[in-house]
């Protein structure tokens, strides 16, 4: 047993292994599954079969820099979603849109004019 094991580690060292877009197009391809059970299509067989083989591409990869790109872009995208949803009870969640900075407003406040930290842009939002 501990031979596999060492085994293992050395086949994946120098390899990237799972990250939270690994995670996400998992989640991804298990609720595609259960959808596939109620609708046969194997245009979305197809489509799982993809994402999976991508999965595994991305967790054996030894382009280490390239992945974590990757998963940079794909935190930068899922951030504002997650923040919205961690504070949806108490504040509103919005960008800039002069420089993207994600802005969060104590919700309850009517209409406010809020100033953006990173680019000083005066914004009117209701909360």
């Amino acid at each position: 047993m501990n031979k596999l094991k060492n085994k293992l580690y050395q086949f994946m060292a120098g390899r990237y292994g799972a990250d939270s877009l690994n995670n996400a197009l998992t989640y991804l391809a298990l609720f595609l599954c259960v959808v596939q059970l109620f609708i046969k299509n194997p245009i979305l067989s197809l489509f799982i079969l993809v994402i999976l083989i991508y999965v595994n591409y991305r967790m054996f990869s030894k382009n280490i820099v390239a992945r974590r790109i990757e998963n940079d872009k794909y935190q930068r995208f899922i951030k504002p979603y997650q923040l919205k949803w961690k504070y949806r009870k108490t504040h509103k969640v919005f960008r800039c849109k002069q420089c993207q900075q994600i802005i969060r407003v104590p919700k309850g406040k009517g209409t406010i004019e809020v100033t953006c930290p990173k680019c000083k842009a005066k914004i009117t939002k209701r909360t």
